[in-house]
């Protein structure tokens, strides 16, 4: 049982190498061999959890479903109540689902962009503790914390905003409003735990749905042995070491996963008092460093290009 009323359960990635990601998570993450689940997706700890991290087979490379975990079932009964009020019913879903997922009770529903959302209780336990020769103190999970973060891309920052704060327990840490080069970045961080976020918004000119995943070590020498591995095994870097400035603080760096959204290996991240939080405004995404390497300026300018050219052709269209 969790302590707060939901947390970031698990990540579901559809990718089309699975032996890539099979690669990625055991050489760059330092995690064990997987389990095979019953729909063929394939699941890996990386704490007391049975699975955190699953990858489905599928062409999409990119987010395939966000898993949310309440804190008992009157946690999810009142979540489903309140998404069933908002407008945005959640069903439930099938027995071989449930058992991919290896959780006791499980919801399904998408929200405005069309990600799936899975809200659930009663992860299964992992048969042995979590043991990793990269990670020996392991990730920052525990006490209602959950699965690091997630980012989402997002096109319509407001509606999908909304859809979130319906959901109990979430509410804005901190909203952003910065620049970078020729591109305006707005985003807002969520909070349904003493995480500074677990889930935070991001309107950036993206094609993928996700924009990164966050695991956070317990140790700081673990962030800069990843990164130094990462290279070494080429992973491609999109930001190298910095710092989230206050109140996150992250120290942290980003890399690409094989199916081409990040990950992102991080330490120090503070935590916030939800119950008193008030809500913030920034800036800035870094105090220092996380410097954008050229992959990252490419596939941004990239983006750009292609938000300039879908609005061009809407203003067309509507001559």
């Amino acid at each position: 049982m969790t302590a707060s009323p939901l947390s970031l359960g698990y990540l579901v990635f559809e990718a089309s190498r699975l032996p890539d990601w099979q690669r990625f998570c055991q050489q760059v993450l330092g995690l064990g061999a997987p389990l095979v689940n019953i729909d063929g997706s394939q699941g890996w700890q990386i704490d007391g959890a049975s699975q955190r991290l699953i990858v489905q087979p599928g062409p999409a490379d990119d987010i395939a479903a966000i898993g949310f975990e309440c804190a008992d079932d009157a946690a999810l009964d009142a979540v489903l109540a309140r998404l069933e009020s908002a407008g945005s019913p959640a069903r439930p879903a099938d027995i071989p689902l449930r058992k991919a997922r290896r959780v006791q009770r499980l919801y399904t529903l998408r929200d405005p962009e069309g990600n799936a959302v899975e809200l659930f209780t009663g992860l299964a336990p992992a048969a042995q503790p979590f043991a990793s020769p990269f990670f020996p103190s392991g990730f920052c999970t525990g006490e209602g914390l959950g699965l690091g973060h997630a980012v989402l891309v997002a096109r319509d920052l407001e509606r999908l905003e909304a859809f979130y704060m319906a959901l109990p327990g979430f509410a804005v840490t901190e909203r952003l409003a910065a620049r970078t080069g020729p591109i305006e970045v707005r985003g807002t961080f969520l909070h349904c735990n003493r995480r500074h976020h677990s889930l935070a918004l991001l309107a950036l000119p993206l094609g993928k749905r996700l924009h990164h995943f966050m695991l956070q070590a317990r140790e700081l020498p673990s962030v800069g042995t990843a990164y130094e591995r990462a290279r070494q095994l080429k992973v491609p870097i999109s930001l190298g070491l910095g710092q989230h400035p206050a109140p996150d603080g992250t120290f942290s760096f980003y890399g690409a996963t094989p199916s081409g959204f990040d990950f992102e290996i991080g330490a120090l991240t503070r935590e916030i008092n939800p119950g008193g939080w008030q809500e913030q405004h920034t800036g800035e995404t870094s105090a220092w460093g996380h410097q954008p390497t050229w992959r990252l300026r490419m596939r941004m300018a990239a983006g750009l290009l292609r938000h300039r050219t879908g609005l061009l052709r809407r203003r067309r269209a509507k001559v």
